[in-house]
């Protein structure tokens, strides 16, 4: 029987991230961008574990352990899919159309693919086995690459913003301007910080048991740090903190190149400009 903290918790869970969902639903009616309708879906996958978690602590027997989990490996897949293809689509737009097809992109590409089908393995073995919980391995080596994937786009996505580029030209440098070197540093950092509490999250877990058993409160917390993920990555940063983190990067960043070889490109309502 659950207990009114877990209750509590969960419905918590469940109103955060409808919040949540609507208020990406209405950035993307007003400032509509690619990014933030990868955002909302990412958002409605994880609203659907979430009340899928409230549905099998409040009543088991409507939501059995072998539909729970082969639900939640569906939604994490589709989760961390939608948002990789969507930093990637975005970050080819921060190089040259002959340049965008990096090692780095490569790589994401390929941890994408292995951790989709680890992925397809976990919930094809949940349902044919009819297993109650996920096989340990396996598990693991999703939250690895799910995070790794994550990381490795967000790394192509923004490397241009915060590096300085040699253009074909041996003598010729191209700058990217403060503004936009803070816009990245806060994308970088604030998904930095929810992915290492993502990490810690599952690692108090393994501490505890090595057996990965049901836990409303801590599949909960999952749900609630990829909705802050999502929301990190879909909203604009504050103006006062780019402002802060520009200020200290002004000193170490010019720029040399006229405005008439700058390409200026929007994200999330932020001028980005990549020069070259």
């Amino acid at each position: 029987m659950a207990s009114m903290f877990e209750i509590g918790f969960l419905v918590f869970c469940i109103g955060f991230t409808s919040m949540s969902s609507g208020f990406m639903l209405y950035q993307c009616v007003s400032n509509f961008t690619k990014l933030r309708l990868a955002c909302l879906i990412s958002l409605i996958a994880i609203l659907t574990i979430s009340v899928c978690n409230f549905i099998r602590d409040l009543n088991a027997p409507l939501m059995g352990l072998v539909t729970y989990w082969f639900i939640f490996a569906l939604v994490r897949a589709t989760y961390t899919t939608i948002l990789v293809v969507c930093m990637l689509d975005m970050g080819r737009k921060f190089y040259g159309e002959k340049r965008w097809n990096t090692m780095l992109f490569k790589s994401t590409i390929f941890q994408l693919f292995i951790f989709d089908s680890v992925n397809i393995v976990d919930a094809t073995l949940i349902y044919v086995e009819r297993l109650d919980r996920p096989e340990f391995p396996l598990f693991l080596s999703q939250l690895i690459l799910g995070v790794s994937t994550i990381t490795s786009s967000f790394l192509y996505a923004f490397l241009p913003v915060l590096t300085v580029h040699i253009s074909k030209s041996a003598t010729q440098k191209c700058h990217i301007n403060a503004q936009s070197a803070a816009v990245g540093t806060w994308y970088m950092t604030i998904t930095g910080i929810l992915s290492i509490m993502y990490l810690t999250l599952y690692l108090v877990i393994f501490c505890v048991s090595d057996e990965l058993n049901y836990s409303p409160i801590g599949n909960a917390l999952d749900c609630l740090l990829r909705t802050g993920i999502s929301l990190a990555i879909g909203l604009p940063p504050p103006i006062k903190v780019i402002h802060v983190v520009k200020m200290k990067i002004v000193g170490r960043m010019s720029t040399h190149v006229a405005p008439r070889d700058q390409k200026r490109i929007l994200v999330n309502e932020q001028e980005f400009e990549q020069i070259c």
